[in-house]
């Protein structure tokens, strides 16, 4: 290789780091102070942050009005019982998984919602005691609540 070739390759190099090196260095030395008066502008106006104000000094005691919120614009609907009978049942056996029984185990999968029931051999068997079981422990939840492996 040539021998010029390799001084103009590091010379740019070297103008290339030290660019880089002000650009990290500029924005993290410019700081800017201000002498100027904080509280006036140039005309003479004041701001409404530079007034002061005492707590204690209070001239006029203005009482705010209130105005009672009789509608917020919801209607206000009674949940009907069998909805909240289920709901309690699928959070009861919800709190429980995993449940892992003799002939079964239950876990809840939160991603369909249902519970996942894993069945042991022999898997006939061990189905109609989780129906028996289901039906005994928790009849408001659904076999569509349960998916069967």
């Amino acid at each position: 290789m040539d021998n010029s070739n390799i001084k103009m390759y590091l010379a740019i190099s070297g103008a290339l780091i030290v660019l880089l090196i002000l650009i990290i260095l500029i924005p993290f030395s410019s700081k800017k102070t201000s002498t100027q008066d904080k509280t006036t502008n140039p005309n003479g106006q004041l701001f409404p942050t530079s007034v002061d104000s005492n707590p204690l000094k209070v001239v006029n005691q203005v009482t705010p009005i209130t105005i009672p919120a009789d509608f917020t614009g919801v209607i206000e609907e009674k949940i009907p019982q069998p909805i909240v009978d289920l709901a309690a049942q699928k959070k009861d056996l919800r709190s429980k998984v995993p449940l892992s029984l003799s002939t079964f185990t239950i876990d809840f999968d939160y991603a369909e919602d249902k519970f996942t029931v894993a069945l042991k051999d022999p898997k006939d068997q061990a189905q109609k005691e989780f129906e028996s079981w289901r039906i005994l422990n928790y009849s408001l939840l659904d076999s569509n609540q349960f998916l069967l492996k």
